[in-house]
């Protein structure tokens, strides 16, 4: 099956590839299914294709949550208050 860019006009084939996402500090490398170019990774994702980066985003963003709650550290101190 082929599919052509609707920008470049190359022939683009349903493939899974290794891209990195990142989000603040994190990063996360997913097998990630789209439309891409024999060379190169700009691919192009579907609605079902993009479910997997959104799964990673969702990820990054609760490991983010755990190391910000992790680092939190409360001022006990009468004379600061």
């Amino acid at each position: 099956m082929e599919k052509i860019h609707p920008e470049t006009g190359e022939i683009l084939h349903r493939d899974v590839r290794q891209v990195e996402y990142t989000y603040k500090e994190q990063k996360i490398i997913v097998d990630q299914p789209g439309w891409y170019p024999a060379k190169g990774d700009e691919g192009i994702f579907n609605r079902q294709d993009m479910k997997v980066a959104s799964k990673a985003l969702e990820i990054m963003k609760e490991r983010h949550k755990k190391y910000i709650e992790g680092n939190r550290f409360e001022l006990d101190n009468a004379a600061l208050a």
